[in-house]
C-alpha cells in the first residue's frame, strides 16, 4: 500500500521544529543568571522601559531635532534585549506547536491573542497620531515622528507575547529534572 507523500506544508512544519528543536538545545545553557522568574520580570520591565523612552523619543523629534538619534539608540537597545529575552524564556512566544505540549500550546495562543491586541491598539494609536499630526500639523518632522511611533508599536505588539510568557512562566520544579 502507498503512503501519501506529507505535504509541502507538513514538511515545512516538520523542518521548522527540528529547527527550534535544535536552536532550543543550542542555546539551553546561556544566561543562566537571567532565566529565573524574578530576573525575567526585571527583564520584561526594562524592555517596556526601552519602548516607552523609544516612543517618547519619537513623539519628541517634532519639538527636539536630536530626538530621533535618542529614539534609535532605545530601539536597537530594545531589539537586542528582546532577543536575549527569547533565549532565556526558550523562545516559547515563537515556538512550533509541535515542539510544545499541550498546556503550552495554549499558553503561546494566549499570548499572541493579548499581543495581537496590543498591535492593534498601539497601531491605531500611532495611525491616529499621524492622521491628526497631519491634518493639524505644519512640521516637516511629523513624517520621522510618526515612522519611528509605528515601528516602535509594531515592536511592542510583536514581542508582547515573548515578554507576558517570560512574566508568567514559572521556574522549572528542581525535581522534575
Amino acid at each position: 500500500m502507498n503512503k501519501p507523500e506529507p505535504s509541502i506544508f507538513s514538511r515545512y512544519q516538520e523542518s521548522r521544529t527540528q529547527m527550534f528543536l535544535d536552536s532550543d538545545k543550542h542555546y539551553a545553557n546561556w544566561l543562566p543568571g537571567l532565566r529565573v522568574q524574578k530576573r525575567r520580570r526585571i527583564f520584561v520591565i526594562a524592555l517596556i522601559t526601552l519602548l516607552a523612552a523609544a516612543a517618547g523619543f519619537a513623539l519628541a523629534t517634532l519639538a527636539v531635532r536630536g530626538a530621533l538619534g535618542g529614539w534609535a539608540v532605545c530601539y536597537i537597545a530594545f531589539l537586542f534585549a528582546a532577543i536575549v529575552l527569547g533565549i532565556v524564556s526558550h523562545s516559547r512566544a515563537e515556538a512550533p506547536e509541535d515542539a510544545l505540549d499541550e498546556y503550552e500550546v495554549a499558553r503561546r495562543n494566549h499570548a499572541r491573542s493579548i499581543g495581537l491586541t496590543v498591535t492593534q491598539g498601539l497601531g491605531t494609536a500611532a495611525a491616529s497620531y499621524l492622521f491628526l499630526g497631519a491634518m493639524f500639523l505644519d512640521n516637516t518632522d511629523l513624517a520621522l515622528s510618526g515612522g519611528a511611533l509605528v515601528l516602535t508599536a509594531l515592536s511592542a505588539g510583536r514581542y508582547a507575547p515573548a515578554m507576558l510568557l517570560a512574566w508568567n512562566t514559572p521556574d522549572p520544579d528542581p525535581e522534575d529534572g
